[in-house]
């Protein structure tokens, strides 16, 4: 086994439990039907502690970048690895591509384990900041769209268009409303 490779038992136990999934799973399922089905192999931490359940979280995304390099190698499946699911879709019938695989820098991040020991209680917590941040920022996007008559379809600069047009518009200097100003000033905040 080389020293980056995951156990061979994980992979086996995440291609068993993928392939009963065909619509998917969240992280957190397929944490709780391993530690179910195949505890010994990959127990579920404890999630009081932030940095054990991270530990835990970079591993299984590790394990899953390896399963994927497998499927992809094999030709058989890929696997479909976002925020929300993983997914395995098997593969179709002679589909041959030669365009090179893009960039992935999430998957270059997980299937390095020196970033697994450099990470430590601190820049967990500032990592997960990071991502409740964003996360705000994200669920206020539909609100700062409809403030800026924007439906999320625009390309960049014709949002930016917008957001000008509506600065000049409600500009307190031009007569304009200096609540609406604020108003326009904050919803593109949230939108840069």
């Amino acid at each position: 086994m080389q020293p980056n490779q995951p156990d061979a038992r994980l992979l086996d136990a995440l291609d068993a439990l993928l392939s009963e999934q065909p619509a998917g799973l969240a992280e957190y399922d397929l944490m709780n039907l391993l530690d179910r089905r195949y505890g010994t192999v990959y127990p579920k931490p404890n999630l009081t502690d932030p940095l054990l359940l991270f530990q835990h979280h970079f591993y299984l995304r590790h394990a899953l970048y390896h399963l994927q390099n497998v499927y992809q190698l094999a030709g058989t499946a890929t696997l479909l690895i976002t925020a929300v699911t993983i997914r395995k879709q098997l593969a179709l019938p002679n589909r041959q591509t030669s365009l090179p695989e893009r960039a992935d820098s999430l998957k270059d991040y997980y299937l390095d384990l020196t970033n697994l020991n450099r990470e430590s209680a601190d820049s967990v917590q500032q990592l997960l900041g990071a991502f409740w941040r964003a996360l705000k920022r994200h669920d206020q996007q539909p609100e700062a769209l409809a403030t800026l008559g924007l439906t999320g379809q625009e390309s960049a600069a014709e949002q930016k268009q917008q957001y000008r047009l509506l600065v000049q518009q409600h500009h307190p200097d031009k007569g304009g409303d200096a609540e609406q100003f604020r108003l326009i000033q904050a919803a593109w905040e949230q939108l840069k």
